[in-house]
């Protein structure tokens, strides 16, 4: 193992020992010190030259750390005198004791790497790591992931800034932080750094220098390695740093998956689904059960695209598997699209999971587009295309209504496909022939009516049609179709059931006249 000549320096400063001259170049590796002269080498005799030898080249290169007396200064020194990355140093202790805590302290460093190597190797998790490495950091050192929320951090020693005593306290950094973050655009910059950064100097979020070190997991910035430390780091500093991060990244290469939630098997897979990226059925079938997603069930898609109001898109769907780990979420950009699932048909589950996830969107003030409910993974993309269109009319449109009964009234910031498809086909604009035929095409609720009209040879699509140009009004569809009140009562029971939907609603009666309008 090597090390740079300034660990030396580093590690005499620390213990009070004055340092005269320091190297020129003080990443020059080395590999052993010595406090007898190789006479060969330096052809001198003196007792007060500190060699330190590195191996890597042939013959091996020489530096020496001469030892003056607190009472002499650099006239002292034999000739010829200390060249460019020599070290002079002034002190009473002698050659072989300061040559004894340099090697001791080469050998704690040595055995604190090699630990770190066998932990991994032992299946240990970030938080041993931080600890190991305690003993010879001496300073704090917090792990947090793409969505600023804690992984790891020194449990024995206490942060000394407010950034990462929040931190340790709610597992995630505060609003403040990630907006100063966001608007310093760390962030990005964090997608392209690949070395650690020094901040000699505090700054308004840390007010302490700090060294950070970036972890990236498939080529994007996964994890974030944070040091603060009271005083200005030395090199020496930034050596052990970068031995811990090298370690870190080894061990979360081994548990990202259990780590960060978003790292899920069915990630990419969603994404395709989402895109509509599926070439056949028989392709469907067989990745959604690789993956873990159910085929057939009922699904509902949700779509926020101002998720930079709740710090990243990352922060937001890491929130979201946190409050309904049954989601499915995927990320594209600042959109974050979250499938909504249950195995079974039975709405109810559904209706508990959008409580929770659009009290989320209130608190965090994200607007969503929400699509209708679908019965097979195959309809994903359509309804992400239906979520899409909520939300791009539900931003112009939404200040229409003013529902004072609705239960959605505190729930301004979501949008529902049904309430906004009749500004997206009106829209004189907007290019829909291809969403629209796609929507026919699809199990909507007119074509699983007239489905049923055809298996039972019932004409319930009429009477639905009646019904709706009626204004909802039985007393019309009676008076139109010469049919009993009990009868059209009865048909219209059977409606609701197969469209699954309340016929009350002024927005699905909406919903359904302009499907009317577009098939007729």
């Amino acid at each position: 193992m090597e090390f740079p000549l300034d660990i030396i320096t580093g590690l005499l400063t620390e213990q009070g020992i004055e340092v005269v001259k320091e190297p020129k170049h003080p990443k020059e590796r080395f590999a052993w010190v010595s406090a007898f002269c190789d006479e060969d080498a330096l052809r001198s005799e003196e007792t007060t030259v500190y060699v330190v030898d590195r191996d890597t080249s042939s013959p091996p290169e020489m530096f020496r750390l001469f030892v003056l007396k607190p009472s002499e200064d650099l006239a002292f020194l034999p000739e010829p005198g200390p060249g460019p990355d020599d070290i002079v140093i002034r002190t009473a202790c002698s050659c072989p004791l300061i040559a004894d805590r340099i090697q001791r302290y080469l050998t704690r460093i040595i055995q604190w790497n090699d630990q770190m190597g066998a932990m991994i190797e032992a299946g240990c998790i970030n938080q041993d790591l931080l600890r190991a490495s305690e003993p010879i950091l001496k300073c704090y050192v917090g792990l947090t992931d793409a969505t600023f929320s804690y992984i790891a951090h020194t449990p024995g020693i206490p942060p000394i800034d407010d950034q990462s005593a929040y931190l340790i306290e709610h597992r995630c950094y505060s609003p403040e932080a990630i907006s100063q973050a966001q608007e310093r655009g760390l962030m990005h910059l964090w997608e392209h750094q690949d070395w650690t950064a020094v901040h000699a100097e505090p700054n308004d979020m840390v007010p302490y220098p700090t060294l950070d070190r970036v972890i990236k997991q498939h080529g994007s910035y996964a994890a974030h390695l944070l040091l603060v430390s009271p005083t200005k780091p030395t090199g020496a500093l930034v050596f052990l740093f970068d031995l811990l991060a090298h370690k870190v990244e080894q061990c979360l290469a081994h548990h990202w998956r259990l780590e960060n939630p978003l790292e899920q098997r069915y990630t990419y897979f969603l994404k395709d689904v989402l895109l509509g990226n599926i070439a056949d059925e028989g392709q469907l079938i067989e990745r959604a059960e690789a993956h873990g997603l159910p085929l057939k069930g009922l699904f509902e898609v949700c779509l926020a695209d101002n998720t930079w109001r709740a710090g990243s898109p990352d922060y937001f769907a890491k929130m979201v598997l946190e409050i309904e780990p049954d989601c499915k979420v995927a990320i594209n950009g600042p959109r974050v699209a979250v499938l909504l699932c249950s195995p079974d048909l039975k709405p109810g589950r559904i209706a508990a999971v959008e409580e929770s996830l659009f009290d989320l969107a209130h608190r965090l003030h994200l607007e969503m587009g929400v699509s209708d409910k679908f019965e097979h993974l195959s309809l994903a993309a359509l309804s992400l295309e239906k979520a899409r269109i909520a939300l791009k009319y539900g931003r112009r449109k939404s200040q229409r209504y003013v529902a004072f009964d609705s239960p959605e009234a505190r729930n301004s910031y979501i949008f529902r496909f049904r309430r906004y498809f009749a500004y997206f086909v009106t829209d004189p604009y907007e290019r829909s022939e291809r969403f629209t035929a796609k929507l026919l095409a699809s199990p909507n609720p007119l074509a699983r009516l007239r489905e049923a009209d055809r298996e039972r040879g019932t004409d319930d699509a009429e009477i639905l049609r009646v019904f709706l140009h009626s204004e909802g009004r039985i007393n019309l569809v009676c008076e139109q179709l010469h049919m009993h009140r009990n009868t059209v009562n009865y048909r219209l029971d059977k409606i609701r059931a197969v469209i699954d939907g309340d016929l009350d609603d002024p927005d699905m009666r909406m919903y359904l006249r302009m499907l009317l309008l577009i098939t007729d």
